[in-house]
């Protein structure tokens, strides 16, 4: 074992030490004193009617260079004087490289760093299933190459789902997961694809199908349910998605940022459920929420004439009420995405097979926008709808996109308020998907696996001490913190949780040292294999200063056949000159000075070997990224098996990172390891991250 190696093995054993305490921890933190809260905030009254208002030009490009003189607004016909303006800009980002590369943009955001907020709507109670699978390929290329940062984005089914996947998060792989677990939940024919309870002929077995290219519904029920009541299910299922839409809407009022809601879908018959009147409420509800629905139907060109699949008990006898039946079902279908569309302010994107195309040209549309305020005359605020009208002066050649009207009346608050005014302000920010930074927190998960290769989970929270207001007494510092945190499973469960106080009495010296190193809490706790989100909360008690912090880590099975890898952990010790790295280049901060160097260690689980010599042909490459791109791109080259490893269940590797002349910012380091000896497998590669700064 050369010198090297011996090194690395040391750092890995020392890791378990270091994690097992709560210390004091090193952070080099320059500028905090001279940051302000990212909570300030524009107060606006509610009298104060904001538009976002999309310009583009007859190619559907988006047009900048507008001003405040360039817009006629109409309130109900009525001119009126414009008292905001401000052009945003929210142009996203095209990934340049193999496809294989994902990029990794920053995990969490402050509410003064929110660009878009995206919620993706897919339908799957309305889509057939190779429509769902067209969908998921959309996000995924979505979330890999068009994800910006500033971007906050949510995937909802209303079928249902796991619910730490249901969320607004600005995480990647929250939002790869929610897109990987879609699943079609109806296989039928229909031109527009529900679930029924009718018994007609060619019901799809167990109710989930209504007779193929006819209108369907309840038995006894005429067309358009007007002489009798609608399929119980299948108005159940289009209440159950505008359901859906509606508390969607209800989370993204509280959001900044332009806020759009794309909804894929193959649409519902509205006539046939007696649902037009709930519809339009919906939209009422989005007008006043200012977000905007793109509708997409991703089922592409349907010639709605006979297909293979029509059967002759599907047909009947008469061909041409057949044919004129599934158009009818079609032209409904369309109306629902449509009107969503069109009333909210969007576009319903319809008749392609490139579903990619149709996302792409919304983001292009959305790239810049223009934000619009005016205030109605006093007493005009009288709760009932008005019409909104925007123009650009002299210039018919562009195409103003915009809601059509507002309701001029408040939402009154739901639900019983919490009583105590301090749990309800930490409910609000833990649950929220923004990071509060009044007090800067840097929360790290880490896993490794124990003797018996069972999995433990091991939390490090660094808290940065400068933005403290310690009082002065009796020539110590004190100050008392509330920290709070819950770890949440993939079913949205509660697997822990623990609120305590720290109260801090330091010393001179341990003051000054806490204002430029930090502090660091940690907690240890045994889980099984699966996804968690970790989400912390502190409170400074004097003067009512909120941090919070949330993460995501996945612990893989590491008894099973899989590649797997352990976190990453890192360290300036064993470098050749650990002390230019600064005192920030600790586990928990990982903030190294510009030209230094750190090293990185991890476990690599079920490698595939060989021969009784039990060799492996294992692979790594690292990358190293910023805002999504990459900054540096390793070879790849065969994994350093280190001494203390088991091969081939369990491998110790690791390298040392050149920061050279990388300018001040946050990245991303990227380990991906290879197995050729599993040739094709989707089990061959393993992939691992954990963020850094250079300062």
């Amino acid at each position: 074992m050369n010198k090297n190696q011996y090194r690395t093995l040391l750092l890995i054993s020392a890791l378990f030490a270091v994690v097992a305490i709560t210390t004091l921890s090193a952070r080099a933190w320059s500028q905090g004193a001279q940051k302000t809260s990212d909570q300030d905030t524009v107060k606006i009254t509610a009298d104060l009617v904001q538009l976002d208002i999309v310009v583009t030009d007859r190619k559907g490009k988006s047009v900048r260079g507008l001003t405040r003189e360039d817009f006629e607004l109409y309130d109900n016909n009525k001119l009126q004087h414009i008292s905001h303006f401000s052009l945003e800009e929210t142009r996203g980002r095209q990934l340049i490289g193999s496809s294989d590369e994902f990029a990794s943009l920053p995990k969490a955001i402050t509410a003064g760093e929110v660009k878009r907020v995206i919620a993706f709507v897919v339908d799957t109670l309305h889509m057939k299933p190779e429509s769902v699978y067209r969908s998921q390929k959309m996000l995924e290329d979505f979330i890999d190459t068009k994800m910006a940062p500033g971007d906050l984005v949510l995937i909802l089914p209303p079928a249902g789902g796991s619910g730490l996947f249901q969320q607004f998060t600005s995480d990647q792989r929250v939002l790869r997961n929610a897109a990987g677990r879609l699943r079609p939940f109806i296989f039928s024919n229909d031109t527009a694809p529900h679930r029924s309870l009718s018994t007609g002929p060619g019901a799809a077995a167990g109710g989930m199908g209504g007779p193929r290219g006819r209108m369907g519904g309840f038995p006894g029920q005429s067309r358009g349910g007007v002489f009798g009541r609608p399929d119980p299910l299948e108005e159940a299922d289009v209440r159950n998605t505008l359901s859906t839409l509606n508390n969607l809407i209800d989370a993204m009022k509280k959001l900044p940022g332009r806020k759009l809601g794309v909804f894929v879908s193959e649409g519902f018959r509205l006539f046939q459920t007696q649902t037009t009147f709930d519809l339009s409420e919906t939209i009422a509800k989005a007008t006043r929420a200012s977000v905007v629905f793109y509708s997409i139907d991703p089922r592409g060109l349907d010639p709605l004439g006979l297909s293979a699949a029509d059967s002759a008990d599907d047909i009947g006898d008469d061909l041409g009420s057949f044919l004129d039946n599934r158009r009818d079902d079609f032209r409904e279908s369309q109306d629902s995405l449509n009107t969503l569309a069109l009333d909210t302010g969007g576009r319903f994107y319809r008749n392609s097979n490139d579903v990619k195309a149709g996302l792409n040209n919304l983001l292009e549309e959305n790239s810049s926008y223009y934000l619009l305020g005016f205030q109605p005359e006093a007493g005009k605020w009288d709760g009932k709808f008005h019409k909104v009208k925007v123009a650009v002066k002299g210039r018919p050649d562009l195409v103003v996109s915009a809601r059509k009207g507002y309701e001029a009346r408040d939402e009154k608050p739901k639900g019983k308020p919490i009583s105590d005014p301090k749990l309800a302000e930490m409910i609000e920010a833990i649950n929220s998907p923004l990071i509060r930074r009044d007090i800067d927190l840097q929360l790290t998960p880490f896993y490794l696996d124990t003797e018996k290769r069972e999995p433990y989970m091991v939390t490090l929270l660094h808290i940065d001490a400068s933005r403290l207001k310690f009082n002065s007494q009796d020539g110590r510092y004190k100050d008392k913190l509330e920290v709070s945190g819950f770890v949440i499973d993939s079913r949205g469960k509660a697997v822990d949780s623990f609120s305590n106080t720290l109260d801090l009495n330091l010393l001179p010296k341990t003051y000054e040292e806490a204002l430029t190193r930090g502090l660091l809490s940690t907690r240890t706790l045994g889980v099984r294999p699966g996804i968690y989100q970790l989400r912390m909360f502190v409170r400074e008690e004097s003067s009512g200063r909120i941090g919070t912090a949330n993460n995501l880590v996945d612990i893989p099975d590491m008894k099973s056949d899989r590649l797997s890898l352990s976190s990453i952990f890192t360290d300036t010790r064993l470098t050749d000159n650990p002390e230019a790295a600064g005192s920030g280049g600790t586990l928990s901060q990982r903030r190294f000075k510009r030209g230094s160097q750190f090293a990185y260690q991890l476990a690599i689980y079920n490698a595939k070997a060989e021969g009784a010599d039990k060799k492996t042909e294992l692979e790594i490459r690292t990358r190293v990224l910023r805002a999504g791109k990459a900054v540096y791109s390793g070879q790849r080259r065969p994994v350093q098996i280190l001494e203390g490893s088991q091969v081939p269940s369990r491998i110790l590797t690791g390298g040392v990172l050149q920061l050279g002349a990388m300018p001040p910012d946050d990245y991303t380091l990227e380990v991906t390891v290879f197995d050729r000896s599993r040739k094709k497998d989707s089990r061959a590669v393993a992939r691992q991250e954990i963020d850094f700064s250079v300062e």
